[in-house]
């Protein structure tokens, strides 16, 4: 199951930081226009929320509007676009779905240590779709994956 980016929030982001970026213009433009020193500082301010527009439009924003898979969930396991990390079923130890200050996220317990640590999250905000139903699909393909390797075990043993 392919889950794209959502164009909502993607939207309200990048609405958000422009607003933010905008609010402080006439106080540049005032500054720059009366030659006083301090506009350096209300570019200084403003830098982080410019670079952080930047990185939501490129990695979230148009992402959204081409209809680019933000998370999907197969027979082989999980991949998360936004976090750029793909996880086997047979690295997985647990799944659980936990609500956060904005939004929802997986997190997901491996078997083992890996360069993750022994748990990843995975934010849902930018992912389009129910975040139970998220959770049901991962915890489905997880346990259909969990009995076929209970199966393989037995035949060997057999």
């Amino acid at each position: 199951m392919t889950y794209p980016y959502s164009k909502k929030s993607s939207l309200f982001f990048t609405v958000f930081f422009t607003g933010i970026i905008l609010i402080s213009i006439p106080f540049l433009v005032k500054s720059i226009n009366n030659k006083d020193n301090v506009y350096w500082l209300i570019s200084l301010w403003d830098l982080p929320y410019i670079l952080m527009l930047i990185y939501i439009i490129l990695k979230q924003l148009i992402p959204a509007f081409t209809n680019k898979p933000a998370l999907e969930i197969n027979v082989d396991g999980i991949t998360s676009f936004v976090k750029n990390v793909s996880i086997s079923w047979s690295d997985i130890e647990n799944i659980d779905l936990k609500s956060g200050k904005t939004s929802a996220a997986l997190y997901i317990t491996f078997k083992w240590e890996t360069d993750h640590g022994n748990y990843i999250r995975i934010p849902l905000g930018f992912v389009a779709g129910s975040d139970d139903e998220i959770y049901d699909t991962a915890i489905k393909r997880f346990k259909v994956k969990g009995e076929r390797l209970k199966q393989i075990k037995l035949m060997i043993v057999i």
